[in-house]
């Protein structure tokens, strides 16, 4: 059994983001569900004594726990050898920190939170209801607008050049549920850049290993 332990679910983006952290930086973790809250349940006692807001990822080493996204991501980074997943010089840093507050703070919510999580989970009637289908069309607009922005600093191909650095890990788990959902490719489409880093991603070992494996179901009914 490894040392380090993330505990969270696959389906998860944000928990698919520390993963791929692991992965890229070449150490050895174990992944585990155990205690964790199905979709649409409250979050298990087992859960709330790791995490008092129930919320995963969570990272155990030895008796240090650790919850939220970013700073497991950093965390890995900062305390085991292997390859750097961030720029060293200080202005980078320091725009690595904005990407990585852009994606946790906006892309999350306006892309899973706001858009994917409701398509998926609306049922015949809801997907039916005209009120719904307005509301989805603009909030597709808002993700187009970020994507445009996104685009333009995507232009060198990852955020940094050509190196694949945490925030690329937290915003690429989010373009492969987008991806998904009806009219998500059309907007990738509309943004090249973001579409050839996510086509690059989808090639990269640690995207292979933690891929959630979809559902089809879930492409249809969205």
């Amino acid at each position: 059994m490894s040392e380090l332990i993330i505990v969270g679910m696959p389906r998860s983006n944000l928990t698919r983001s520390v993963r791929i952290a692991c992965l890229e930086k070449e150490i050895s973790f174990d992944f585990t569900s155990r205690d964790v809250q199905t979709p649409g349940r409250p979050p298990t006692n087992a859960l709330l004594e790791r995490n008092p807001f129930g919320t995963v990822p969570v990272l155990i080493h030895g008796t240090f726990t650790l919850y939220e996204t970013a700073a497991i991501c950093r965390f890995i980074d900062d305390n085991f050898a292997g390859p750097l997943l961030r720029p060293v010089r200080a202005d980078k840093v320091a725009r690595m920190n904005q990407w990585i507050s852009v994606a946790m703070t906006r892309l999350d919510q306006n892309i899973i939170r706001n858009f994917v999580i409701p398509m998926v989970f609306a049922d015949h009637k809801k997907r039916h209801d005209p009120g719904f289908a307005i509301h989805m069309n603009q909030l597709a607009d808002v993700i187009r607008r970020d994507l445009a922005v996104l685009d333009d600093a995507y232009g060198d191909g990852w955020l940094f050049e050509d190196r694949f650095t945490l925030p690329d890990m937290m915003i690429m788990p989010m373009l492969h549920y987008l991806n998904a959902m009806p009219g998500g490719p059309e907007m990738l489409a509309d943004a090249p850049n973001v579409r050839a880093a996510y086509d690059r991603f989808k090639a990269r070992g640690s995207a292979a290993q933690t891929d959630p494996l979809l559902p089809e179901q879930i492409l249809k009914s969205a």
